[in-house]
């Protein structure tokens, strides 16, 4: 089985998976978010059993957080000072948190107005360390303070250019354009920093299984989607690399599809987790009966494969992009290579 995803000059490396199926400690619940800190911890949110696990990309356990004080986690980011603000869109709240997990503050009001919250999913960080908010269920964008005051907003429902209904995640490239998961018109939108559309990527039409939202359980041991991947399905996360390409996490498809700065796709992802993570491992080491029924199963790759993936984002950092593969309780990790050339065949 390839490891390695080739698209237009560049390749993405599998390297590794972090995580397990657990509900406190050395595992996550649904993580649908994550973010890297600046000494390469990662804050992953877990949206079953709500809490923030931080952790290490090498498999180590530092501690958990925000236990009782989540109904419904959405999103996790990191100001400059390694700060966690996460969202709530049960309580329309942002809360805030240190790096050692001691809370801060919370703001946020409840409401439709400008300045207020509504379903608050996605969050990014802008240059001037504004945090950027997705409000889900009005379809709007708003900017505030670190401390909550409303700076600015765009965004109305429909289906038209620019027009969003239901977004969910949000990514902010280096040029400070702003990249929206477009979940209930099936794309993904680029606009300026002041909410000029720019760009669209995919069709707006979605296609492959369970278009009506019930969960796609035929891709489970289906290793290529096959469906063009300009055609998402509900996409919920986005996240750009320092290249400007562009990541779109295809919910309902189970894949990330890769777009270049053209809005054209150059590479999918299904999921290439073919090992366990340290964590997994240790447990089926512990317990010879969970090991022999590993052995049972008929269809061992469908370990490989993302399980209604929720969030991505790349780490420019360390080249890597990291996928919440949600279901599975893990995150996938791959490296990018932009220099890939392919090997002549007479050599």
């Amino acid at each position: 089985m390839s490891l390695v995803t080739v698209g237009s000059g560049r390749c993405w490396q599998y390297s590794h998976n972090v995580g397990m199926r657990q509900t406190t400690g050395n595992g996550f619940s649904q993580p649908i978010g994550a973010a890297v800190g600046k000494d390469g911890a990662v804050y992953v949110a877990s949206r079953g059993n709500p809490r923030i696990t931080k952790a290490t990309l090498d498999h180590e356990y530092v501690t958990e957080f925000g236990r009782g004080e989540f109904t419904y986690l959405t999103a996790v980011v990191l100001d400059q000072d390694d700060n966690v603000y996460t969202s709530d869109e049960w309580l329309h709240r942002i809360i805030i948190f240190d790096r050692d997990g001691n809370q801060i503050k919370s703001w946020g009001e409840t409401g439709e107005e400008e300045g207020q919250l509504h379903g608050p999913s996605g969050l990014a960080f802008d240059a001037d360390g504004n945090i950027v908010i997705v409000n889900s269920l009005n379809s709007r964008i708003q900017t505030f303070t670190k401390d909550g005051k409303y700076l600015s907003g765009f965004g109305v429902k429909g289906n038209g250019e620019g027009e969003l209904d239901m977004p969910w995640g949000i990514a902010i490239d280096n040029q400070g354009d702003i990249y929206v998961a477009d979940w209930n018109n099936h794309r993904v939108q680029k606009y300026s920093p002041n909410g000029t559309h720019l760009l669209s990527f995919g069709s707006g039409e979605p296609a492959g299984v369970a278009l009506d939202g019930s969960t796609p359980y035929i891709h489970a041991t289906v290793g290529n989607i096959g469906v063009s991947p300009n055609s998402l399905n509900h996409p919920t996360g986005v996240a750009v690399d320092g290249d400007g390409d562009v990541y779109v996490v295809d919910w309902m498809n189970e894949r990330v599809v890769i777009f270049n700065s053209d809005a054209n796709p150059v590479a999918c992802l299904r999921g290439d987790a073919h090992d366990l993570s340290k964590w997994a491992q240790a447990t089926v080491d512990a317990n010879p009966d969970m090991a022999m029924a590993r052995r049972r199963v008929k269809n061992p790759e469908i370990q490989n494969y993302f399980r209604m993936p929720v969030a991505c984002l790349f780490d420019q950092s360390t080249n890597r992009l990291i996928v919440c593969d949600t279901q599975m309780c893990r995150l996938q990790i791959y490296v990018k290579d932009k220099h890939y050339l392919e090997p002549q065949l007479n050599l």
